[in-house]
């Protein structure tokens, strides 16, 4: 028992220093690393572009370019949050490139390539693709409890891809989750009213979340303790 007291001494001793030590609690957010998955396609990294898209037949309903390039901004937007990174954005690429064809099947073409590559010296970039869309009016709509209402809907189903392609090493990682649905109440008058539009963005807000969230995880918040008495 004697043995023991010297230990137990130390040990209180110990606990009283660091309980009315000059000790400061620091919270900061730290960058968050990208899904392990997804890292390889990062190496050596450093600029990353943005691009939206779809080969899709205009809509009366709808202005899907308009809804692809906001579509393009929030991922810009997201890809921020990538640490020692430079994001370049639709607009840059497009004004920088404007002999190529970016849709579904030009931008992933060896030429496509090469000029990412050595025009604007991309690393990578992540392409945003609609492969397709089906908008219905209904006669009917879901009610906020449940049921159903005697209010006209629009029904939506979107199917969007999410690429991330090394333009150094040529990998390609790919998302295509399953078809996604979106069914709201709607006025009659669909012309010349942006509430399809901001339903197709709800309905593709989903799958691009679920993306960026491997790709670039908004920071983490972190604690430390620091010794104000250490010289």
């Amino acid at each position: 028992m004697k043995k023991c007291a010297p230990l137990l001494m130390v040990l209180v001793l110990a606990s009283c220093a660091t309980a009315g030590g000059p000790f400061k609690q620091v919270s900061f957010q730290a960058p968050s690393q990208p899904d392990p998955e997804l890292r390889p396609y990062l190496h050596d990294v450093a600029r990353i572009g943005v691009l939206s898209t779809t080969n899709l037949e205009p809509l009366k309903e709808l202005d899907l370019e308009k809804v692809m390039g906001r579509l393009a901004e929030a991922t810009a937007r997201g890809l921020g949050s990538l640490p020692e990174k430079t994001v370049v954005t639709q607009d840059e690429i497009r004004w920088n490139c404007k002999d190529l064809r970016f849709d579904s099947t030009g931008v992933l073409t060896a030429e496509s390539q090469a000029a990412l590559r050595d025009q604007l010296t991309l690393d990578a970039l992540v392409f945003v693709d609609l492969k397709s869309l089906k908008a219905q009016v209904t006669p009917m709509s879901p009610g906020p409890y449940g049921g159903m209402t005697n209010q006209p809907g629009l029904d939506l189903s979107v199917d969007l891809q999410v690429a991330l392609l090394n333009l150094r090493t040529g990998q390609t990682w790919t998302q295509r989750a399953e078809p996604r649905r979106n069914w709201q109440p709607t006025q009659m008058q669909l012309m010349g009213d942006d509430q399809a539009e901001r339903q197709l963005l709800q309905a593709l807000a989903g799958p691009l979340q679920q993306f960026l969230a491997r790709l670039a995880p908004p920071p983490s918040q972190q604690v430390r303790h620091f010794d104000l008495g250490a010289e």
